[in-house]
């Protein structure tokens, strides 16, 4: 009799084992998803920034005369650059699955905090130029 008592209790401590283990895993997948969401988001954000940035300089470019636009033109395939950068960064986002993330996620930062940096020091440069 005892060992059926046992053994009926080891069934239930395993079921509520298993519960929990199913549990943390659902809030690991749901933190990973958020966290992907969330970068996601803020990368597509610059990246939209950039956007109005580069139409804005793309007029300027076709305004200005042969000379003046020489440096425009390079300042505009450097933001196309830095754009296309953060592209593939959002698409390595979307592609990321909770193994790959830890990596993404660094990388992905990185060249978050790089492409702002230099975009925010270019808008200076280009406000000190008008």
């Amino acid at each position: 009799m005892s060992s059926a008592l046992l053994f009926v209790h080891c069934g239930e401590a395993y079921d509520e084992t298993e519960e929990e283990v199913q549990d943390e895993t659902q809030e690991l997948t749901e933190r990973f998803q958020e966290q992907r969401d969330q970068m996601q988001a803020e990368l597509k954000e610059l990246r939209d920034e950039m956007d109005e940035r580069i139409s804005e300089l793309s007029a300027r470019i076709d305004a200005a005369s042969d000379e003046a636009s020489e440096g425009l033109e390079e300042a505009y395939a450097e933001l196309v650059d830095e754009r296309s950068e953060l592209d593939r960064a959002i698409d390595d986002i979307g592609d990321a699955t909770e193994e790959t993330w830890a990596d993404v996620r660094s990388e992905s930062e990185e060249i978050y905090k790089d492409v702002s940096t230099r975009f925010s020091d270019w808008m200076e440069s280009l406000e000190e130029e008008m």
